[in-house]
């Protein structure tokens, strides 16, 4: 069916159709509405599901994650300083190999307080071990839930994964979504348990590691989260056979069969970069655009394939590694060295909410074309809209 859902909605419908067992949450802006979702189809009886009531987003993610060694299919949601707060149990998540989703409904991270969007909350949990996917509208918020348990439950990753879409941008803003039938997603993602804890045999868990055994451990750890990359595309293509709906793999490309000048960038972003690509390519102009949809592990041998007829990339970016600049524009830079000599222009803009619209986009293709003509070797990354 078709209905007209904001991207909070789209999370919860997402939630039922996979059939989570617990909803471990701490209510916060923009993300409650999900937690209020889930639990009004709770009260109808149209899902099946423990909500556990907890006094803080770390407790949340304790909870989800005990939920999920027991056996449970575990889901929460957060974002901003309550995905800090949880930060501790981030890393306990993925160690111990559980396969939790939680969708993060991106908010930028005081101080100054604010409740709008941008990517440095999730940035931020960039190193704990989670797979992180973005989303570019509601349709894929939905579709990504879901595969996003396919996929953190698959028996070759056994990790947690974060899907992100941006507050109000998205969680309160309505489209279209295509809301498939149980059937299918039951066919699709079937209800296994795979307890690690039994009452009847107890283990412990998390016991202190020595050092001829932590890094083997690490080493296994960091070689799931890169066949992570590879299986994201197999069961996008998998629910594409149910749904009629592929959102491709990690990467996906727009107009680069001759682009010069690629837009890089994840997110809603990505729908406005498509508009100003449409826009400069009917101007003369050689533009392209690369989606990044797999932020970890980083498609980085994707990229490089799909980047290196290019004269420039472009990074843009809703965040800031404080010193260092935008989370895009460095992995850009990091997977291309040695491979190309394409020059990276990195921009920050966004934060906070702020406004990026398509002439916003045309003008820093433009700077980068007069940059390029100019000979200008590009700066580590600068700011755009202040």
């Amino acid at each position: 069916m078709r209905l007209l859902l904001n991207g909070n909605e789209a999370a919860a419908h997402a939630a039922r159709l996979a059939r989570v067992e617990v909803l471990a949450s701490y209510p916060i802006t923009p993300a409650a509405p999900v937690m209020e979702k889930i639990t009004q189809f709770i009260a109808e009886g149209t899902m099946r599901c423990n909500f556990v009531r907890v006094e803080s987003d770390h407790s949340a993610m304790a909870a989800a994650l005990g939920a999920a060694m027991a056996g449970a299919r575990s889901f929460l949601i957060t974002n901003s300083q309550g995905l800090a707060y949880m930060s501790e149990v981030l890393y306990h998540t993925s160690g111990l190999r559980q396969p939790v989703v939680m969708a993060v409904v991106n908010r930028a991270l005081a101080a100054p307080h604010s409740r709008f969007p941008e990517h440095g909350d999730v940035v931020a949990q960039e190193t704990s071990g989670w797979i992180q996917i973005f989303c570019e509208n509601n349709q894929e918020v939905l579709d990504s839930i879901i595969q996003a348990f396919r996929l953190g439950e698959d028996e070759q990753v056994r990790l947690p994964v974060m899907v992100n879409y941006e507050g109000y941008i998205q969680s309160h803003t309505r489209e279209t979504v295509d809301v498939p039938e149980q059937e299918k997603i039951d066919a699709f993602l079937p209800l296994v348990r795979r307890p690690v804890l039994d009452v009847d045999n107890p283990l412990a868990v998390n016991t202190v590691t020595g050092p001829e055994l932590y890094m083997d451990y690490k080493y296994h750890q960091d070689a799931a989260l890169q066949r992570a990359g590879t299986l994201l595309g197999e069961i996008s293509e998998a629910y594409g056979a149910v749904t009629g709906r592929n959102w491709g793999g990690a990467v996906t490309g727009y107009r680069l069969e001759d682009a010069e000048v690629v837009l890089v960038t994840m997110g809603s972003l990505v729908s406005t970069a498509r508009i100003a690509v449409d826009a400069l390519r009917a101007a003369g102009e050689k533009a392209g655009l690369l989606k990044i949809r797999l932020f970890r592990p980083f498609p980085a041998e994707a990229v490089r394939a799909m980047l290196k007829p290019a004269r420039a990339v472009v990074a843009l970016d809703k965040n800031i590694v404080y010193g260092a600049g935008g989370a895009l524009g460095r992995e850009l830079r990091a997977v291309l060295y040695g491979f190309t000599n394409v020059p990276v222009y990195s921009y920050i803009l966004g934060l906070g909410g702020r406004d990026v619209g398509v002439e916003d986009l045309t003008a820093i293709y433009r700077q980068v074309n007069e940059g390029l003509a100019a000979g200008k070797f590009p700066a580590l990354y600068q700011w755009y809209g202040l």
